[in-house]
């Protein structure tokens, strides 16, 4: 037997830690030993010559270290402290240095998908909104009318609102055609002038006549097209001006159209409710409401880092034809959305049948727009889009943006202006902040474990180092199953 030293400590560490005591700042006790032989180095026997209430669990010889797994009397006031390797806290140097594909460490991870986290059924979810300026039924409930009228100048187009256009109707109908034409008495004593007076008098009353002719029945033929539009009269470009059905002054006056576009912009804030990798799917959807479109799925992986989403709109009013472009704040663009938005307005020849008038909008979807459309606050629309049913269990990573209706016809005209942006998030079981410092965020790149620090799990890991195989393969192993770097 051959006497040697080693260094014992009171060391309160974890199995699968790198600490050493000289890290942990632990003095120890030093003890003249034997060395039994035949001894191992993975496992080696101590022959401690007294014992003197000895109370070490960790012991130091020649740089490498062990943990005590026993100690027992051999009689003659010998002891046998029996210990075995901690191959971590002894091959500690080599591992810091070594470059290693890591699965999980400590470090703060935003956007890998933890899947050792289940996620719950229950959802939450969160309302954003924002509302156009120029579009939608607010304050003006009848929206307003936009007339095709044939004038002394050509064919015009005039903005109204709905008392005019119907005013305007009911001048033509009370301006009335006379019964007969007025005979005027001829005098023959001078038969050229009496002929002459004659025709005059024919004359202008034919003219009278015309005039009344147009007025009550042909003037309405010179409105060739009436619309009812869901848009601020204001936001119309155009000059006031006395209304002409044909010649026929109709003592009403509208604005005469310049500009037939109306451009309008929405602002949405998205509502996110996570900031790391659960706003991706299936932990979260997005939805996005628009006035005359209907609800649109988006994709929430390419709305990551994006904190806004833009609806631009650009209304046709003669036509009605509307079309709305999706962008991100940041301008990335999402997709283009359309429909007609115009709404028959019966006067004169433009005239429809009332069952034409109303065009349903929204369709399948007609209790979410009910809700969307009553407006609230963002907790009361959300317990409504839930009554709605418009949301079931997620069902797909890869949503494609769609249409579910376009436009709404006259329909149009009871649809607020306000757009909304929906988040509905399924959370994990526990948070990832909350077990992170025990098992680590996902990682999945290559570091050198002597740049982190606590929980760290790596994948085929191959230490360097001048040891045996079995204690490589040992420390190999510990670090593919996860340990502590300190």
């Amino acid at each position: 037997m051959a006497t040697m030293t080693i260094v014992c400590y009171e060391f309160q560490k974890r199995k699968n830690s790198t600490l050493t005591p000289e890290v942990a700042g632990i003095s120890g006790e030093e003890f003249p030993v034997l060395l039994k032989h035949p001894t191992s180095y993975r496992t080696p026997i101590f022959l401690l010559e007294r014992y003197n209430g000895f109370s070490y669990n960790y012991v130091e010889w020649e740089g490498w270290f062990y943990y005590i797994e026993d100690v027992i009397s051999v009689g003659n006031g010998r002891y046998e402290i029996r210990c075995a390797m901690d191959v971590l806290a002894t091959l500690r140097g080599w591992i810091l240095n070594t470059n290693a594909f890591v699965m999980y460490d400590v470090t703060a991870n935003t956007e890998i998908v933890d899947t050792r986290l289940s996620m719950v059924t229950s959802k939450t979810t969160a309302v954003n909104s924002g509302a156009f300026q120029a579009l939608g039924g607010h304050s003006f409930p009848g929206g307003t009318i936009v007339a095709g009228i044939i004038t002394q100048n050509g064919a015009s187009f005039y903005q109204m609102d709905g008392s005019t256009a119907d005013s305007l109707l009911d001048t033509i109908n009370s301006d009335e055609i006379p019964d007969r034409l007025p005979i005027p008495e001829i005098e023959w004593d001078e038969p050229l002038e009496g002929i002459a007076n004659v025709l005059n008098t024919i004359g202008e009353n034919i003219v009278i006549s015309l005039r009344h002719i147009l007025g009550s029945r042909s003037a309405a033929d010179c409105i060739i097209s009436a619309k009812q539009l869901p848009v601020l009269p204001g936001a119309i470009s155009g000059t006031s001006e006395t209304i002409y059905l044909g010649t026929w002054n109709s003592g009403k006056s509208g604005k005469r159209i310049t500009n037939r576009i109306v451009n309008d912009t929405a602002s949405v804030a998205i509502p996110w409710q996570f900031s790391d990798w659960r706003r991706n799917a299936p932990y979260t959807e997005l939805y996005l409401y628009i006035p005359f479109t209907g609800f649109i799925q988006l994709s929430v992986g390419d709305l990551i880092g994006e904190s806004t989403i833009t609806i631009d709109a650009s209304l046709d009013v003669i036509t009605g034809d509307l079309i709305i472009e999706v962008s991100t704040g940041s301008g990335k663009y999402i997709g283009q959305y359309g429909g007609n938005v115009a709404g028959a307005y019966a006067i004169g020849s433009s005239a429809v049948s009332v069952g034409n008038q109303v065009v349903t909008a929204i369709g399948a979807t007609a209790a979410g727009a009910a809700a969307i459309a009553t407006g609230g606050t963002a907790a009361a629309l959300a317990a409504k889009i839930g009554a709605a049913g418009i949301f079931g269990v997620i069902a797909s990573n890869t949503p494609t943006p769609s249409t579910i209706a376009g436009g709404g016809g006259g329909a149009s005209m009871g649809l607020s202006a306000t757009c909304y942006c929906i988040s509905i998030c399924h959370n994990t079981n526990v948070t990832p902040e909350s077990v992170g410092a025990v098992v680590g965020t996902p990682t999945m790149a290559v570091k050198r474990l002597g740049d982190l620090a606590g929980y760290v799990q790596t994948r085929c890991a191959e230490v360097a180092a001048p040891f045996y195989g079995g204690i490589l393969d040992e420390c190999n192993a510990l670090l593919d199953g996860g340990v502590y770097i300190e």
